[in-house]
C-alpha cells in the first residue's frame, strides 16, 4: 500500500496540466470595488481584520507580499498595521530600507514604550518590526508576554487591518498566529517543494480549527500556471483533508519585483500599473469584501490562548 507521504511526493511531482478541480471557493470581489467597510467595534468584539501571511517553505515571496499588501489596503483606505512576526529572522524593515530605532526586544526590557517601537511606512503603513535577536514569542517570559499583548489589545482597536508576516513552516509559533488570525493567506509558487509544504501547514491549520485560508499563487509564468497549481494543491487537501482552499488569484512573475526590492521601494508605490501591483491590488479588494466575523480581536484571541 503506497503510503500518504508517498502519493503527495508522486502527484507535486508529476505533470502540472490537470482538470480543474470543481469544488474549490474564490473569495468575492476581486477584480472590482472596494467593498463595504468593517464593522464597528463593541462589547469587546474587534472591528480589525486580522490575516496572518504565511508559506510551508521560504523563498516563495512571502514577506513582499505582506508589505505589498499592506500598501495596497491602505490605498484602499483602510488603516494598516503590519507586524513582522518572524522574530528570528525578521526582514520586513530590510525590505523598505529602514532601520527602527526601538524594536519588541528594547520594550520587553521596559526601555522604551511599544509606541516608541511603531515606524510609519509608505504608503500610510504602520510597522511593529520583529527584534531579531528574539527567537520567538515562546521564548518570552509569561509575564512579558501577558503585558505585551495588553498593550497590543488596546492598540488593533485603531486599525481597519492587522497582518501579521509569520516565519515559514509548520512550527508552533506559526501554526498558532495563524491560528488566531480571521484567515490565513498561504503563499505557495508552482515548484513540487512549495506544493508540498504548503499541504503539510494546511494539514496543520485544519487540525487546529483554522479553515479560513486563502491561497494566493506567486511567481507564476501566467495566470493559466497559477491555477493550474492552486488546482494541483486543492485536489490533494480535498482528497486527504475533505475541506477545499480558497483561491484569491495569481500574481505572475514580475522581474520589476526584484528590482523594487534592491532598491527598497514596494513595487504597489512605485510602479502602481505594474502586473504585480495590478494582482496585489485585485487580491487587497477581495479581503476588504470579505464578511467580518464578529469576535475578539487576534491579539485578545493570543492574550487569552484562544487557540
Amino acid at each position: 500500500m503506497i503510503d500518504q507521504a508517498k502519493q503527495l511526493r508522486e502527484s507535486f511531482a508529476s505533470s502540472t496540466t490537470r482538470p480543474k478541480v470543481s469544488n474549490v471557493s474564490v473569495l468575492p470581489g476581486a477584480d472590482m470595488g472596494t467593498g463595504p467597510g468593517i464593522g464597528p467595534d463593541d462589547a469587546g468584539i474587534s472591528k480589525c481584520h486580522s490575516i496572518a501571511i504565511t508559506s510551508g517553505k521560504g523563498g516563495v515571496g512571502k514577506s513582499n507580499i505582506c508589505l505589498a499588501m499592506a500598501c495596497a489596503l491602505s490605498k484602499l483606505g483602510k488603516k494598516v498595521l503590519l507586524v513582522d512576526a518572524d522574530l528570528g529572522l525578521a526582514n520586513i524593515h530590510i525590505l523598505l530600507g529602514i532601520s527602527p530605532k526601538k524594536s519588541l526586544s528594547q520594550y520587553l526590557k521596559k526601555e522604551c514604550a511599544l509606541s516608541e517601537v511603531i515606524v510609519d511606512g509608505p504608503g500610510g503603513i504602520q510597522i511593529i518590526p520583529g527584534a531579531s535577536a528574539m527567537e520567538s514569542l515562546a521564548d518570552m517570559e509569561s509575564l512579558q508576554l501577558g503585558i505585551l499583548t495588553r498593550e497590543l489589545v488596546m492598540l488593533e482597536k485603531q486599525y481597519d487591518f492587522l497582518l501579521i508576516d509569520t516565519g515559514a513552516g509548520i512550527g508552533r509559533v506559526v501554526s498558532g498566529f495563524c491560528t488566531m488570525a480571521n484567515m490565513v493567506a498561504l503563499i505557495v509558487t508552482p515548484e513540487p517543494t512549495s506544493l508540498a509544504d504548503a499541504y503539510a501547514i494546511v494539514k496543520v491549520l485544519y487540525k487546529n480549527r483554522q479553515n479560513n485560508v486563502s491561497v494566493i499563487v506567486n511567481m507564476a509564468s501566467n495566470d493559466r500556471d497559477g491555477v493550474e497549481t492552486f488546482d494541483r494543491l486543492n485536489a490533494l487537501v480535498v482528497k486527504f483533508l475533505s475541506k477545499p482552499l480558497q483561491f484569491n488569484g495569481t500574481v505572475p512573475f514580475d522581474k520589476q519585483v526584484g528590482l523594487s526590492v534592491r532598491k527598497q521601494a514596494p513595487l504597489v508605490i512605485s510602479q502602481p500599473h505594474s502586473l504585480f501591483s495590478d494582482r496585489i491590488m485585485q487580491c487587497a479588494r477581495a479581503y476588504c469584501r470579505i464578511p467580518m466575523k464578529r469576535k475578539r480581536g487576534f491579539f485578545s484571541r493570543l492574550l487569552h490562548q484562544e487557540i
